[in-house]
């Protein structure tokens, strides 16, 4: 798909989204961002890509709630008359040890990891179609999983449960909306380390890793591109972006 003039909503556009904006915008794309509560981040982004010649806004929205998935949808085709992208990155990740879980961490973790990637691609997915007959594909759907959501580490279940329905809703709602819109789910290992790791932890996760290295937000925002634009003819799939990890993690690694 020719990105040229199209119009993208990247849901959760701190950090690896951020950069996945700039891209975009360099391809002459208008980026529509998401975030919940940090703005000043976002709105850094924003700023970048106005400084290339481009265009990009930033949009408040709780995404686990459909109404406002809804609204940022709305925003970005009233911005630029459509939308033609949804890559969905938002996410929670939290560590939940068994002997410590609670109903709430689930409740959590669903709604920042599966109902925010479900209502936007619904809303999306709706305004992608209705005003675009004449256009061979209506859009892209890209959703953000896990890599271990294949493989569950410990100490993460209510994480885990929700990145691993991402294959399910990738496969359905390409069953659902082809051959117009295409939905796929890229499966990252660590990509831009937590801050609060230590570099004893870092060196673990590497040691476990064939290509002994972590990823950086190219390694994920390059193979999303490729889905955007390098092929068409890929959908209700799911891809690993984890340097191996998934072939190289021993059975009692945790």
């Amino acid at each position: 798909m020719n990105l040229q003039g199209k119009s993208a909503l990247v849901t959760g556009g701190r950090r690896v989204g951020g950069e996945l904006a700039i891209k975009l915008a360099r391809r002459g794309m208008n980026v529509a961002l998401t975030y919940r509560s940090n703005r000043s981040a976002v709105e850094q982004t924003v700023s970048s890509i106005e400084a290339l010649g481009a265009n990009a806004i930033a949009i408040e929205a709780d995404l686990s709630h459909a109404a406002e998935a809804e609204n940022a949808v709305a925003e970005t085709v009233s911005a630029w008359g459509r939308i033609d992208v949804l890559v969905a990155m938002a996410s929670v990740f939290q560590r939940t040890p068994f002997d410590t879980l609670e109903p709430a961490d689930f409740d959590r973790m669903i709604a920042g990891n599966l109902a925010t990637a479900y209502h936007a691609a619904i809303a999306s997915a709706r305004s992608m179609i209705l005003p675009k007959q004449d256009e061979e594909i209506a859009g892209k759907i890209v959703f953000v999983g896990d890599w271990a959501s294949d493989r569950p580490y410990k100490h993460y279940l209510p994480y885990l449960v929700a990145k691993g329905a991402l294959k399910t809703l990738t496969a359905a709602l390409a069953r659902e909306l082809a051959p117009r819109i295409h939905v796929n789910l890229v499966q990252p290992a660590m990509i831009a380390p937590p801050v609060d790791y230590t570099k004893t932890e870092l060196a673990a996760i590497v040691a476990k890793t064939p290509l002994e290295r972590h990823g950086t937000p190219d390694d994920l925002n390059n193979f999303i591109l490729y889905l955007l634009e390098g092929t068409d003819f890929a959908t209700g799939s799911w891809f690993r972006v984890d340097g191996g990890r998934f072939v190289g993690l021993d059975d009692d690694d945790v």
